[in-house]
């Protein structure tokens, strides 16, 4: 699993990282590893990228947690 996909499950896990990345996505994601292509990639909202990036099955957990949680 990439670093991405481990980050947007614990985010979907962990209220306060939520509450954190919803305060400061780009700050949050660095300090939890990502990459800037990873970064740019979300930041963007690059579905072809972050597909890419995370594993077909993985880049879901994006959508769901940055358009379904009112982000």
């Amino acid at each position: 699993m990439s670093a991405l996909s481990d980050f947007f499950t614990q985010l979907g896990q962990d209220a306060q990282l939520m509450e954190d990345y919803q305060q400061d996505p780009e700050g949050v994601m660095r300090a939890h590893g990502l990459t800037d292509e990873e970064i740019t990639a979300v930041m963007t909202g690059d579905m072809e990228k972050l597909k890419n990036l995370s594993g077909d099955e993985n880049y879901q957990s994006y959508v769901i947690i940055s358009h379904g949680n009112g982000g």
